[in-house]
């Protein structure tokens, strides 16, 4: 048995915790932290996470713990599927019979084998019937499902299950077991079961709480709202209502504890295996749907359905509609309260003791039959063939111990007095052939004392250690640096490299005098690889370089590129180009865009999910969505000191829709602002305290806030979460953003007051002025997803700036940012790609060139581009500025505050996409025929049409920062871009081509393919001949007239008394009933 642990991540600024692979050969087991960007990590290290369906999350239950654990779910679940698909193609291949004479040949051949094999069983004492053979071992071929589980500590299903609005999978089971601490009685002693196991590992779970002292206080069972699992079971699923549940004394805290647990559990099932289908409807009174939802009625005379919809007056008929009944999922509108919990996960993993090698000389010598050699190395006595009696250890090495590892956890120093006194350091069964510990650690926790004492006691043991104040601050994604670092040679204004250290802080000379280097252990980096078995081998040297190599990547730019590069920095610091600059008449043109994340659908190597920045001076900073990943770019963007103003000055976060690549990182951002503003001492808010006086809008808005402008969706998820970790919701103004009719303000919600910026309050507009620092916000609903809108945010100075999200080109979009300055719109795919546009409610470039020349926009950043086009997308559209909208388009989306609760539809799949989620498509259909969108004013063709103004345009890669003022110039540079990638190809084509083996392996599929072909050409000419053979001998002629002279109608006497079929007469079969009159041949096509 081989096995190997590998790590795949280590503390960065991009990966905030430690997390490795175990893998064994058949299966891989994911151990550590599942943090943000660590799926982002396993695309750029080229980690399979093939055949993982074991995920053990070690330390607490937080974000920086699990915040990749949804984007994790989405690519393991489209992995298994597509592994699932693969067997069953294999499966099918099996069945193929083949050629017939070759399956004779080899089945004959088999039953020899087969019946030798018996006798020789027969003749050392075995039934044959019991022992399975090498033809019958996979004689069968059986699909299974396979089943995610994720072991983790308190809170884990919690966390899970508040996904629900936004992740859902079908075919794909998720297990989740929390590991909760275990009484001392279960503790003690050599026989403790492991606490799971498998055919390959055991494992042996390790939870440990602070120190008392550390303990919060216990919250009151009042405090917490419970629902029992009955009442949630029987709701109504077609009209789903939130019914409040006071609390049943007759049950104890334990019993509340598991019917909470078990809503949980259900929730998340749904999420990923349920039998919901999206084409079932069913009959229900109007007045008993919960609104909104998407609705058909039959045609009493078509029999066909169409899209109903109810009255604009708010009025419902008591009619009968068609509706989707809605996955069982997302029925629970508020999940039992729950409280942050400080157990930290650890585990133990052993192998099973490895059986001692076989020693075939040793069976010859004992005249064993080779046939039974397998039962000997599967533990049975046999017998020789001179009868003696032979027993497994007489040709086997002795047996071995498993070897193994430990995985430890301590977020602080309070964890260390608990971890120490654990029974299972001192438990033979569990240690004996523990070989390594791996310790992820908190800062400051590696230099304490007690742990030094520790690990010099276990001195026999390997110790690795991962802690953020001792690892490398290496570049985590090194195709995207290499490719930033090459636009930085392009264009230094615009793109930086990333901030990095390649110097290890472990092997800094101590800082005090009296400090002493810390020994004992060595630290953990990027693809360091243990083997286990068969045996301990450290592989402190991988062959892949270990850090970025700048300096080369510099160098292999190829001059050509830097001509290019140098002659558009001359002409954009001509003084013609400079004046004309001076002279754009642009509102804040110091204002700055940063593009964070500019890809699409799920993180790749060289492009983050979308995140964009606006710095607007003297107003604020703002944030339009927030990918998974998006604090990990700010911090390779800017300095701890830089990073730390950046976040004071952020005011506002906007979210446009609910897809996990648009949100995922908002709670690591606001936690990053609650602690760059208030600090993290004072955060930790119990569950279940007196609720703080209300206060007024105006009033809580007087400290320093950070606002959240999102759907209802997105703000309940939040404040659901809130309970699990107490990340700073506390100073967040989460305020519900819905567009009005009028697409001249949105209605926005706090607490269920109407609050905005133009409110008939002049107080209330004025201290929402103040604190966002913008002078208003319109949105609109866009064509993309359930509840997707696009914004435009204008300021006091005159700028105005709009974002698309994800849409199809919109009417409403364009009447709400008309006269932008700047347009950051989404162009995910290539013209050619239109219909995948239309598909999955994305733009093309030119759709998204078409809508900025409607708008009147003055600059657009091109943005969110597909994964087909990792580096630079097809710049041939950048001349074109029509725009061609759907039609019809919705002008208006009746959905007001959408709750998760309502009929759900799906986007097209799409392997490993965040974007193929529940909550799909609902209020942008187009109308049913006949009926028009309701629109506040007619559509004019004088609006939609493309402005007669120069559009400038940038195409962004992540980490650009470009001032509003100098957009215009990033266009010189274009020519040099193109160069760059198009030479970066070709060389990259090269070295695939000349890389070693690639000769051997091209060969190798030469050979392969000739093979196939050969294969192919043999089976065609088999059937052909025993087609030929099946219908006889025959003749072809072509023939005007016979050998007598008749025209063709007589024959030969060698055919005569054969029955001639002729083309005429196939012909005049077809053309038969017709009324086609068919001219006389000029010849036959005799067949004999």
């Amino acid at each position: 048995m081989h096995s190997y642990v590998q790590l795949l991540s280590t503390p960065t600024a991009d990966t905030a915790g430690m997390a490795m692979i175990l893998d064994v050969g058949k299966q891989r087991y994911l151990f550590g932290n599942i943090h943000e960007g660590l799926q982002r990590t396993c695309i750029q290290r080229n980690s399979k996470l093939s055949k993982t369906n074991e995920v053990f999350i070690t330390g607490t239950t937080e974000w920086k713990n699990v915040g990749g654990l949804f984007g994790l779910i989405l690519t393991l679940a489209d992995a298994n599927a597509a592994s699932i698909m693969s067997e069953a193609e294999t499966a099918r291949l099996r069945k193929d019979p083949g050629n017939p004479e070759q399956l004779a040949a080899k089945s004959e051949k088999q039953a020899k084998v087969e019946a030798d094999r018996k006798q020789a069983l027969l003749e050392a004492g075995l039934d044959p019937d019991e022992q399975v053979g090498a033809t019958e071992k996979y004689g069968k071929h059986q699909l299974t499902l396979p089943i995610l589980t994720i072991h983790g500590g308190e809170n884990l299903t919690h966390t899970v299950a508040t996904g629900r609005r936004f992740i859902f999978r079908k075919g794909m089971p998720v297990k989740i077991i929390e590991h909760g601490e275990a009484p001392p009685s279960e503790l003690a002693g050599d026989g403790r079961e492991p606490d799971w196991k498998d055919d390959s590992i055991q494992v042996w779970k390790l939870p440990i709480q602070p120190s008392l002292e550390r303990r919060a206080p216990e919250v009151g069972l009042e405090a917490l709202r419970k629902r029992s699992f009955d009442e949630f079971v029987g709701a109504d699923l077609p009209s789903p209502r939130n019914h409040a549940a006071s609390v049943d004394h007759s049950y104890t805290a334990d019993d509340l504890k598991e019917k909470d647990q078990e809503m949980r559990r259900f929730v998340v099932t749904e999420m990923f295996n349920s039998q919901w289908r999206l084409d079932a409807l069913f009959e229900i009174s109007l007045p008993d749907v919960h609104m909104p939802a998407m609705l058909w009625i039959r045609n009493k005379e078509t029999n066909k359905l169409e899209r109903y919809y109810p009255p604009e007056d708010g009025s419902l008929p008591d009619i009968k509609v068609l509706a989707r009944r809605p996955w069982p999922g997302a029925l629970v509108e508020k999940l039992p309260a729950t409280k942050p919990s400080e157990l930290a996960m650890s585990y133990i993993v052993r192998h099973y003791p490895q059986k001692g090698k076989f020693n075939p000389q040793k069976a010859k010598a004992l005249n064993v039959h080779r046939y039974v050699w397998s039962a000997l190395q599967n533990g049975t006595t046999v017998k020789s063939r001179d009868g003696v009696t032979v027993t497994p250890d007489m040709v086997l090495e002795p047996t071995r111990i498993g070897g193994g590892f430990a995985i430890v956890d301590l977020p602080t120093t309070d964890y260390l007095p608990n971890l120490i006194t654990r029974p299972e350091w001192n438990t033979s069964q569990i240690m004996d052939g523990l070989q390594v510990i791996v310790w992820n650690l908190g800062p400051g926790v590696a230099r304490d004392p007690t742990l030094q004492a520790f690990i010099q006691q276990h001195s026999g043991l390997k110790h690795v250690i991962s802690a953020p104040d001792l690892s490398t601050n290496y570049i985590t994604f090194d195709s995207t640096a290499a490719l930033v670092i090459r636009l930085n040679q392009i264009d230094s204004e615009r793109y930086q490299i990333p901030i990095h250290s390649n110097v290890s802080p472990i092997i800094q000379p101590p800082q005090d005098p009296g400090e002493t280097k810390n020994i004992g252990y060595v630290e953990a980096t990027r693809d360091f690889r243990l083997q286990l078995e068969p045996q301990l081998q450290t592989q402190e040297a991988p062959t892949k370089q270990p850090f970025l190599d700048t300096r080369q990547i510099l160098e292999l730019t190829p001059k050509e590129v830097l001509e290019l590069a140098k002659q558009a920095r001359d002409d954009a610091a001509s003084d013609r180009l400079m004046e004309k600059l001076a002279g754009q008449n642009l509102p804040s043109q110091d204002a700055e865009v940063i593009c964070l994340g500019t890809g699409s659908s799920a993180p790749s190597k060289y492009r983050n999910v979308s995140a964009t920045l606006l710095r607007v001076p003297g107003c604020g900073s703002y944030l339009f969505d927030c990918g998974e990943g998006t604090l990990g770019q700010l911090r390779r963007l800017y300095n701890p000191t830089e990073l730390e103003g950046v976040l004071r000055d952020l005011k506002a976060i906007w979210i446009s829709h609910m897809h996990a690549d648009h949100h995922l990182g908002t709670t690591s951002v606001i936690k990053a602002w609650r602690e760059a503003n208030y600090g993290l001492s004072d955060i930790r808010v119990e569950p279940g305290s007196p609720r703080q006086t209300p206060m007024s809008f105006v009033e809580a808005i007087q400290e320093k806030k950070l606002f959240l402008f999102a759907g209802g969706q997105m703000i309940r998820w939040l404040a659901e979460y809130s309970s699990v970790e107490a990340y700073g919701y506390d100073k967040v103004i989460p305020i519900n953003t819905q567009p009005s009719k009028a697409l001249t303000f949105s209605y926005l919600e706090w607490r269920g007051a109407q609050v905005g910026f133009s409110t008939y309050d002049p107080t209330m507009n004025k201290a929402m002025t103040e604190a966002t620092g913008m002078k208003n916000l319109v949105s609109c609903y866009v064509d993309h997803c359930q509840g997707a809108q696009a914004v435009t945010v204008r300021f006091h100075t005159g700028f105005g700036f709009s974002y698309s999200g994800d849409c199809r080109p919109s009417k409403n979009f364009i009447r709400i940012g008309r006269g932008s300055t700047v347009l950051v719109h989404e162009a995910t795919f290539d013209d050619v790609m239109q219909d995948d546009a239309k598909a999955k409610k994305h733009s093309t470039m030119s759709e998204a060139i078409g809508v900025a020349s409607a708008m009147g926009a003055k600059r657009l950043i091109l943005t969110h581009f597909s994964q087909r086009y990792q580096k630079l997308p097809n710049l041939s559209a950048l001349e074109n500025t029509e725009v061609v909208f759907d039609d019809p388009e919705p002008l208006m989306d009746n959905t007001r505050d959408t709750d998760a609760t309502q009929s759900f539809d799906e986007t097209s799949p799409s392997t490993g996409s965040y974007d193929h989620v529940a909550g799909q498509d609902i209020s942008t259909t187009p109308p049913a025929k006949g009926r028009t969108s309701p629109s506040p004013f007619p559509v004019s063709s004088a609006l939609l049409s493309p402005a007669k103004h120069e559009l400038k345009i940038a195409i962004a890669f992540d980490f650009l920062r470009v001032r509003v003022g100098d957009i215009a110039s990033m266009e010189r540079f274009t020519p040099s871009l193109q160069l760059l990638f198009e030479m970066l190809e070709q060389r990259e084509k090269e070295e695939a081509y000349h890389k070693p083996g690639e000769v051997a392996r091209r060969k190798k599929e030469e050979q392969k393919q000739e093979k196939r072909e050969a294969q192919e050409k043999l089976i065609k000419e088999k059937k052909e001949a025993k087609a030929l053979k099946r219908a006889g001998p025959r003749e072809f002629r072509w023939n005007t007239a016979d050998s007598k002279g008749n025209g063709g109608t007589g024959a030969p006497a060698s055919t005569q008394g054969v029955s001639a079929v002729t083309h005429r007469d196939r012909t005049e079969e077809v053309a038969e009933g017709t009324g086609i009159q068919l001219p006389q041949p000029a010849m036959e096509h005799t067949a004999q």
